[in-house]
């Protein structure tokens, strides 16, 4: 009983000694990371497949983790000076990830170091493309004039040209987040841009006057159009009216001329003689040929 105790015991202890060692010897790797293994310092391998994975139990192999996703941060604001002597202040942004991960702990070791090194090589970057810059390519209001677009593009070009191949890493994006100005250059930049504005602001007011005296003008002309139309159409009924009172007049003088006559001259006499009118005429004129015969004799 005792020799058989004896086995159980030995056999539990081989049992756990077994699973100490499988669990000292191995490690599970997660989508989002990639594992360096390093022998007292030095790399031993790369693992860069999720799942589980065998080591040298113990202290023999030490595991070290590294985040395979894309890492974002921003620099420290930084004054620069622009090819035209204005000074600036910039911050920048970037996001990188791992890509060769033995490269990366052979060169950096950790990621504050990555972050610092490549917060140098942007600012450096941008102290060498801003010289070649004025101020109006940072700011202002024409959008063919600002070049930061192709500025970010050339940091991002360079920056991956040596950060790839020197310390295994991609660098996605690098650009600039924020821009401003020490107060002596704020000034000028916001007087700048009042100008522009004033600039921009007659240009509309004289494309709008130039507009107007168009407008105007066509109106003007319409009116001319529409009033010679209109006078065309009141000496056209005029004349008509004119026509009709002759046909009028004529079978009037043909029906009875003694008549139309008196009445013709008693119209005229209402138009020519008023309360206050003075005619001076000879006592022979025909016009008064009713007025001197009150008996309405006929005239010879």
């Amino acid at each position: 009983m005792e020799r058989y105790i004896r086995h159980v015991l030995i056999a539990g202890l081989l049992v756990a000694a077994g699973l100490g060692l499988v669990y000292l010897s191995t490690y599970k790797v997660s989508e989002s990371e990639y594992v360096i293994l390093t022998q007292f310092g030095k790399p031993s391998g790369a693992i860069q497949e999720a799942g589980l994975h065998w080591k040298l139990p113990g202290f023999l192999e030490t595991i070290n983790r590294f985040d395979r996703r894309i890492h974002i941060f921003a620099t420290q604001p930084i004054q620069l000076m622009l090819g035209d002597k204005n000074p600036i202040v910039l911050t920048s942004f970037i996001c990188w990830r791992i890509q060769d991960p033995l490269l990366f702990f052979q060169s950096l070791a950790n990621t504050e170091t990555a972050t610092q090194k490549l917060g140098d090589m942007i600012n450096s970057q941008l102290g060498n493309a801003l010289g070649d810059l004025k101020i109006t390519n940072i700011i202002n209001t024409d959008v063919n004039e600002i070049k930061l677009e192709g500025l970010e593009s050339a940091i991002l070009k360079n920056i991956n040209a040596g950060a790839k191949d020197k310390y295994g890493i991609e660098v996605v994006q690098a650009g600039i987040s924020r821009i401003a100005y020490p107060t002596v250059v704020a000034d000028a930049v916001y007087n700048r841009m009042k100008s522009e504005r004033e600039k921009e602001a007659l240009k509309y007011r004289a494309e709008g006057r130039e507009e107007a005296t168009k407008i105007k003008a066509k109106a003007d002309r319409e009116v001319t159009e529409i009033l010679s139309e209109a006078y065309k159409q009141a000496q056209i009924l005029k004349g008509q009216g004119d026509q009709k009172a002759l046909e009028i007049y004529s079978k009037a003088y043909g029906k009875d001329r003694e008549f139309f006559e008196f009445t013709k001259s008693m119209e005229t006499y209402r138009d020519i003689l008023g309360a206050k009118s003075t005619l001076v005429i000879s006592t022979d004129s025909d016009m008064l040929k009713y007025l001197n015969n009150p008996k309405g004799a006929e005239y010879r």
